[in-house]
């Protein structure tokens, strides 16, 4: 067959998307609807593009644009294999055909090896074996969030929507607009894009890392761009994605103690990331602290705009977004306050705040494993900062194999001192030993201060789960334990901690769910 041409003018739709559409259909190679079914595309309302396609493709069977649109509607909808094989139909010469060919192929290629398992409202997509484990949490986190978050912002998909989780960075960024110096730089480990979501699986990190919320901020992604029809700013977009992203487990403290450091300097310094520099993405901001800032801005900026209208300030804008109201319009309609002010205003309403600056607390870089198929060793002294401070937690690491912990104590402490950050790796390390010389109470209080500035550090939560175990504290050591899993369920130390807490706590439901879970991984 020969190859289907793509006319310019529809790529100049797809590069500029400012064309007006809609006009009277006439027998053309290139009918004037194509443009409205891009624009559905675009407006994410996948169901009005593929009723349109339909007819196209029977009015126009020779069209290589009513084509090349059908491709896009079976890739948006997740029929991968129905458009590439559209696609090696398309002629290419065209830049924007190419580079969506190229995506299409690769995210074809991507999940050639997946699964599917559906709740009532998602699809969840993954490779066979240790990741399906994933499926039971995310279906809690997922379908709790649809209830939550549809009432907050007053909708709720007709379509389950499609969560896909990618084995590691390599599969993700070959789908994604993301590079993998993006991915380890911003920390960034999942997308809401192409009428989706796309995760990182936490087995591909040493510590697994905290995916839930994640995922529930990209479910909040998914809303704002349906609801609004694409018409929201990102910084906006991520303002209420952060402010939200906990709701689905009674949550409402949106900012962590890393976030309300790096916002409290930044105010401090007048060093902030402007809304412009969020642009495209706050994954490719320069440095993890840049991320962690312009999320705190951009979050505490939502909890001032509640103060000033409250929560159905979010469904009112999607609303008029969605309805062709633009969004300095709908701003100051609702506001009574153009963007210009409501900068100021939010930075009027932060001094008083007195945020905290905690010297030392640091956003912690993403750790992924080499290759998530070999049990390979992970070095973590490495991941402290400080040569000196490195080199006494490795003397201390040697100590502690030796079984010497009195002078492996000694080590890590003065490894504390000597660094200015507050590491949990070494936090861990000292509790560590505290645990194993049966000096419960000081291991306690160590653990719970680094539990304060990073909450959701795996290896703390584990640690005061164990602590609570060995000393018979066992509705604790459940607490930690459950915790410990949601971060990071591919410990296989936490599952078969959890087994033996809850025969103790005779939960046999418990036990025998866990055990289940515990077989993916095994």
């Amino acid at each position: 067959m020969r190859p289907l041409l793509v006319s310019v003018r529809v790529l100049i739709f797809l590069t500029v998307l400012v064309l007006p559409f809609g006009a009277r259909a006439e027998k053309s190679m290139v009918p004037d609807e194509i443009f409205d079914g891009h624009k559905f595309i675009e407006d994410w309302d996948i169901a009005e593009a593929e009723r349109l396609t339909l007819r196209l493709l029977e009015n126009y069977p020779e069209s290589g644009d009513a084509h090349f649109l059908n491709a896009r509607v079976q890739f948006m909808t997740g029929h991968y294999d129905f458009a590439w094989n559209i696609l090696k139909q398309v002629e290419d010469s065209h830049r924007s055909v190419k580079e969506f060919k190229i995506l299409a192929k690769n995210t074809r290629e991507a999940t050639r090896n997946f699964i599917s398992q559906e709740s009532k409202h998602f699809i969840f997509l993954f490779e066979e074996g240790p990741d399906e484990i994933l499926a039971h949490y995310a279906e809690q986190a997922l379908e709790k969030s649809y209830t939550v978050l549809g009432k907050l912002l007053n909708y709720y998909p007709e379509e389950k929507v499609r969560v896909e989780i990618y084995p590691d960075r390599k599969k993700f960024s070959r789908i994604s607009p993301l590079s993998l110096k993006d991915i380890v730089t911003s920390g960034t480990v999942a997308l809401c894009k192409y009428h989706r979501i796309m995760m990182i699986s936490p087995g591909s990190l040493i510590r697994g890392y905290n995916w839930l919320d994640t995922l529930s901020h990209e479910y909040t992604h998914y809303l704002l761009t349906k609801k609004s029809h694409n018409h929201i700013p990102l910084w906006m977009h991520e303002g209420i994605a952060k402010y939200l992203e906990s709701r689905w487990r009674d949550e409402k403290d949106f900012l962590t103690p890393v976030m309300e450091t790096v916002l409290a300097t930044g105010l401090a310094n007048n060093y902030m990331i402007s809304l412009e520099s969020m642009m495209p993405s706050l994954a490719k901001l320069k440095t993890a602290e840049d991320v962690q800032l312009a999320y705190a801005e951009v979050s505490s900026m939502m909890e001032y705009i509640v103060k000033v209208r409250g929560e159905e300030f979010f469904p009112l804008l999607l609303q008029d977004l969605a309805h062709g109201v633009s969004f300095e319009t709908s701003l100051e309609n609702l506001l009574g306050m153009d963007l210009a002010t409501l900068q100021e205003n939010w930075r009027q309403f932060m001094k008083p705040k007195l945020l905290k600056i905690v010297p030392g607390l640091k956003a912690l870089t993403t750790q992924f494993k080499k290759d998530r198929n070999l049990d390979e060793e992970h070095k973590d002294y490495s991941e402290v900062e400080i040569k000196k401070a490195q080199d006494l937690v490795y003397l201390g690491d040697i100590l502690k194999s030796r079984n010497i912990m009195k002078a492996a104590i000694i080590e890590y402490r003065k490894a504390i001192q000597e660094t200015e950050s507050l590491s949990p790796v070494i936090y861990n390390k000292l509790a560590s030993a505290y645990l194993i010389t049966r000096k419960y109470d000081e291991a306690e209080i160590l653990l719970k201060k680094s539990m304060e500035y990073y909450p959701m550090f795996h290896t703390t939560l584990v640690t005061l789960g164990e602590l609570y175990f060995e000393s018979d504290r066992m509705e604790q050591a459940r607490d930690y334990f459950e915790r410990a899993v949601r971060v990071n369920p591919f410990n296989p130390f936490v599952h078969t901690r959890l087994i033996h807490t809850y025969q103790k706590l005779g939960l046999e439901k418990e036990k025998k769910m866990q055990t289940e879970l515990y077989r993916f991984i095994k």
